[in-house]
């Protein structure tokens, strides 16, 4: 696999889903060797964790077409008798490099495409020098995985081989990620909305929303935890202070024992103008968590709207403060939300299966 970060650097949802992958992949028999970045400056150039072989450079992986590509190209070049397959998460540079090395010495490829649309791979990428060249690379991948509808539609749309896109979802471990025996009852109603602090995410649409239920009278009863990381040209905090809801919303870190925040919690927000397919509303329907969220790319193809979860409109405070509304005041909907959310998982989603699934795509190459 080739991914820009990895443990113990900065991961977001592309990164901890690469990672339980691996390791899931290890322990069907497959032998499984990541080439990252080191971000952290003691972390160890070599190391195996849970049966994955690690190499961390200390140069930039490939990302623009034109910085980085060479460096990445000589070390995938010297490690050519240990793999078999080359598999990069998201479609950048290191992509197109491992497409070049692959057609060389006779190996397979494979993409994994993270997101469509304005936040998407492409679309990022199509905004760097040397796209097209580069464009014309990647279809030549022995497969691209698309994770939801929207990303399948959007490769075809760029012209990849439609025999060569393969839908495969993101997983979650639902042996780990299972719902507590019991939730306190009176309490304050409590969100959660986990995710970097950055506009895709829709924070300020959680705090516009928050405004809405003060105004309802609604303030005493609720309250919003953001877990995630932060982007200092987007501080939510003052938000928060402008719009008079600083009381009742809590911004943390991104917590490493999110089993934890899953089980305080009594439902998930992700009011995303973007996403590929979140880890987090797949880790919260496991826990049986209610979750409201934007209609958006993948979240459509996993979130059956007032059946395992409810769907609002992007960029609409009125409707998350609706929905949210709703929770607060029917706790029996919401814990038949949260069941069928778990069920929903368990037939589709889990990490067994997603794994299986990458499985046998590597044995048909």
């Amino acid at each position: 696999m080739l991914i820009h970060n990895f443990r113990p650097g900065p991961v977001g949802g592309a990164e901890l889903q690469a990672e339980r992958l691996a390791s899931r992949l290890v322990a069907m028999g497959h032998e499984m060797q990541v080439l990252t970045m080191r971000t952290v400056p003691d972390a160890l150039s070599e190391e195996t964790l849970d049966g994955v072989r690690i190499h961390r450079v200390d140069y930039h992986l490939a990302y623009w077409v034109d910085h980085g590509a060479g460096q990445t190209f000589r070390d995938l070049v010297k490690m050519r008798s240990t793999y078999d397959i080359l598999h990069a998460h998201m479609a950048f540079g290191h992509a197109v490099v491992a497409v070049v090395v692959a057609r060389c010495f006779g190996k397979k490829s494979i993409i994994k495409i993270a997101c469509a649309g304005e936040f998407g791979d492409l679309a990022k990428f199509s905004r760097f020098r040397g796209f097209g060249k580069a464009l014309r690379v990647l279809r030549q991948a022995d497969a691209v995985v698309a994770v939801s509808s929207e990303v399948e539609q959007e490769l075809l749309s760029y012209n990849f081989p439609h025999q060569r896109i393969v839908r495969i979802p993101n997983g979650v471990d639902t042996a780990y990620f299972r719902p507590r025996s019991s939730r306190e009852r009176g309490r304050k109603t409590r969100f959660i909305l986990i995710g970097r602090r950055h506009p895709q995410k829709g924070v300020d649409v959680a705090l516009s929303a928050a405004k809405i239920l003060r105004d309802r009278g609604l303030a005493s009863r609720f309250q919003i935890n953001f877990y995630g990381a932060d982007y200092p040209e987007y501080d939510y905090r003052i938000m928060a202070n402008a719009v008079g809801v600083a009381s009742f919303v809590h911004f943390a870190p991104h917590q490493q024992d999110m089993l934890s925040v899953y089980q305080d919690a009594d439902c998930f927000l992700l009011p995303s103008r973007g996403e590929g397919l979140s880890n987090a509303l797949l880790e919260a329907m496991a826990m049986e968590l209610p979750v409201v969220a934007t209609a958006v790319s993948g979240t459509i193809d996993v979130v059956d709207d007032s059946v395992d979860g409810l769907l609002i409109p992007p960029d609409s405070p009125e409707a998350l403060a609706d929905a949210m509304q709703m929770i607060m005041e029917n706790p029996r909907l919401a814990s038949e939300l949260g069941k069928m959310a778990r069920k929903k998982v368990e037939r589709h989603y889990s990490l067994e299966s997603v794994a299986r699934q990458y499985s046998d795509l590597y044995e048909q190459l």
